[in-house]
């Protein structure tokens, strides 16, 4: 009985193990890259496994999906979402727009598929948490509405959509996209921070408009 436990943690079953599970990864990569759907039976094909094989390494498609953010995150981005003041933000704008060039394809097909939305809007709670951080800690005399706003506006400029716009409509690659958007971030907080700290942050025009006198014509 020991003998058939020390086989099974060796060295040498461990290493078998993390080569299966970088083959199943290395295949939905390929596979989100060129837009195809993430089913079990398409990974483990491009895998050269058989399904049961995925099944054990990945559970559920939630499993496989967050593996591959996970890869993402480890091998392209190199984000964790805790920046925390605008340094640090525009710090991780400039990594992850470089990933993002790194991994171009697997970058827009994650854009432009179903599954890359699911992946993307599971990690919606951390990213938000730091955009509304940032927020606070550069703009602590602003009312909660006006420092939500400034976050979500934070979460359009530093995007995977906002990089894909400027590379494919303005041809910048990601160090200058990066410094783009690091810009827009420092003025839009800047800008932000002159406001007055109870400025209504839902006028509608209409009610803007109405605030300007009107002259009479003579």
């Amino acid at each position: 009985m020991n003998m058939k436990t020390r086989r099974y943690d060796s060295p040498a079953r461990a290493a078998q193990a993390a080569a299966t599970r970088a083959r199943i990864m290395g295949a939905s990569v390929a596979l989100m890259t060129t837009g195809a759907e993430l089913t079990y039976e398409a990974v483990a094909r491009e895998a050269g496994v058989r399904d049961r094989t995925v099944y054990r390494y990945f559970p559920t498609k939630d499993d496989l999906e967050t593996a591959l953010w996970g890869w993402i995150l480890d091998n392209l981005t190199h984000v964790d979402f805790g920046a925390r003041t605008t340094d640090d933000l525009v710090a991780a704008v400039h990594r992850s727009f470089a990933g993002f060039d790194a991994g171009a394809p697997l970058i827009q097909g994650m854009l432009h598929s179903r599954q890359g939305l699911a992946v993307r809007l599971r990690q919606q709670p951390e990213r938000r948490a730091m955009f509304e951080a940032c927020a606070a800690a550069a703009l602590p005399d602003a009312s909660p509405a006006v420092r939500l706003d400034v976050a979500a506006a934070l979460q359009v400029l530093y995007s995977a959509p906002t990089w894909e716009t400027l590379r494919t409509f303005w041809g910048m690659d990601g160090a200058r996209a990066a410094a783009v958007v690091a810009s827009a971030i420092r003025a839009l907080l800047a800008g932000a921070g002159r406001a007055p700290p109870d400025r209504p942050s839902d006028a509608s025009p209409d009610d803007q408009t109405a605030q300007v006198p009107t002259r009479r014509p003579t």
